[in-house]
């Protein structure tokens, strides 16, 4: 029996479906107050059966409840913790010191008293130091504090410690650090708002460069990891370095929509989220850009996979294959 965190998310959700499709057991966690919409588009993406469901159980816990947690590993043999709060707005910075940093030390440890073969953790390529010379990023980059790292970036590298002191105690134990993940999703949240905001058109871009990566690879790559002989290791999985405009190029194309023909002077991009803000304040609704979206928005960062290509040898899918079959499932 495999329990999976975070189960109800875009990337939780995948999981849970490839473990189904391998015909494993699954006992998946959820809040009460979750729900489970993106999970069923994701059953429907990846064609799971009525006969393969059987094979799930939904366990109502969260990852702060240390009562209903514990409850959820009897009987498990592997953990894959994938719960967590992406957010890039100051007012949910609290909540993600919880989720992140307090839910994962919460996972470790029940992990660690239950005895559990093998722990998985979906980390981020926020948690690696950013490169100061222009060199690509690697696993061992040294992360260095600065007023640019997020919030977010903070927490998952808290969060990671947390997993690292779950090893020394003799948690068997990976982490993988995708970069930004793409796939068929809810796309009224999270990179799913990237083709949305496709969808419906734009003129702008801006001149940043990150590493995004199909969905379906994290899983595959993350579940064969955790069938390996593998502890104490963290991998970056990243398809491509791929510059934003040429994302927006190329779902604008899927789209029929016309590709972006300005590039955002930076000046500009500042006012606008500083605006935003204003209106988040009137309005109530949380801002499409922020302070840290936006400073995202004009790096350039570049990242190494050799370490996960060596140890197990896997094939990408390229980004604008992962576009294409993004913006068709929209579609």
């Amino acid at each position: 029996m495999i329990l999976v965190s975070g189960a109800t998310g875009f990337v939780g959700s995948y999981i849970v479906c490839e473990l189904l499709r391998q015909n494993k057991k699954v006992r998946a966690l959820r809040r009460l107050s979750s729900s489970l919409n993106e999970f069923e588009m994701v059953c429907k993406i990846q064609s799971i059966t009525p006969q393969q469901l059987e094979q799930l159980e939904w366990f109502n816990a969260d990852v702060l409840d240390l009562g209903d947690l514990e409850l959820a590993f009897y009987g498990i043999d592997e953990v894959i913790h994938a719960a967590a709060i992406v957010s890039f707005l100051p007012s949910q910075q609290g909540m993600m010191q919880q989720v992140n940093v307090e839910g994962t030390a919460n996972m470790v440890n029940l992990a660690l008293h239950f005895g559990v073969k093998k722990f998985g953790y979906l980390s981020s390529i926020a948690a690696i130091g950013r490169s100061i010379n222009g060199a690509a990023i690697n696993e061992n980059t040294k992360w260095e504090n600065s007023e640019h790292n997020t919030a977010y970036a903070e927490t998952k590298l808290a969060a990671e410690m947390e997993v690292w002191r779950g090893i020394q105690e003799g948690l068997n134990a990976v982490m993988v650090n995708p970069g930004v993940i793409i796939g068929a999703c809810d796309f009224t949240k999270g990179t799913g708002k990237m083709f949305e905001t496709a969808k419906n058109g734009l003129k702008f871009y801006t001149p940043g460069v990150n590493g995004f990566v199909d969905v379906r690879d994290v899983v595959t790559i993350l579940l064969q990891l955790m069938q390996r002989n593998i502890s104490g290791e963290r991998y970056i999985l990243v398809s491509e370095n791929y510059p934003f405009r040429q994302f927006y190029d190329e779902a604008c194309t899927a789209f029929s929509q016309p590709k972006p023909k300005f590039n955002t002077p930076r000046w500009l991009g500042s006012l606008g989220y500083r605006l935003l803000a204003i209106r988040s304040v009137i309005t109530g609704k949380a801002p499409l850009l922020t302070k840290e979206t936006t400073h995202a928005a004009y790096q350039q960062y570049a990242y190494d996979t050799t370490k996960i290509k060596q140890t197990l040898g896997v094939e990408f899918i390229s980004v604008k294959d992962t576009i294409d079959w993004t913006c068709s499932w929209y579609r």
